[in-house]
């Protein structure tokens, strides 16, 4: 195990050129895109399911209580899995400032 921590550190590390970067922007932007229709599509889902329901759930309609509470923590959840799964944590603007040539 130990082995596995230090080869994801050294590929955590590693140097990223400015077109990688991008890339990897683009894709967590994907993933959070399809994290806001995966939360939006639970909210309208609980709504339309649940709306003929006559339950009530901390004296709220059931509906209301499953598609604000229960979307509420979906998002929590989709927020640790996207930030343990997608986002890497890299310098911008370090590649910037080594390719400026001085003015004359």
């Amino acid at each position: 195990m130990e082995r596995t921590s230090i080869k994801s550190m050294q590929k955590m590390f590693q140097k990223l050129d400015y077109r990688e970067k991008f890339r990897i922007m683009d894709r967590e932007a994907a993933a959070t895109l399809a994290l806001a229709v995966i939360i939006m599509a639970f909210f309208w889902l609980a709504v339309f399911l649940l709306k003929d329901s006559a339950e009530t759930l901390l004296a709220m309609p059931l509906w209301f209580t499953v598609s604000c509470i229960g979307g509420y923590l979906l998002s929590i959840a989709g927020v640790i899995f996207l930030v343990r799964r997608f986002f890497k944590d890299f310098d911008l603007g370090e590649e910037l400032e080594t390719q400026k040539e001085p003015r004359s």
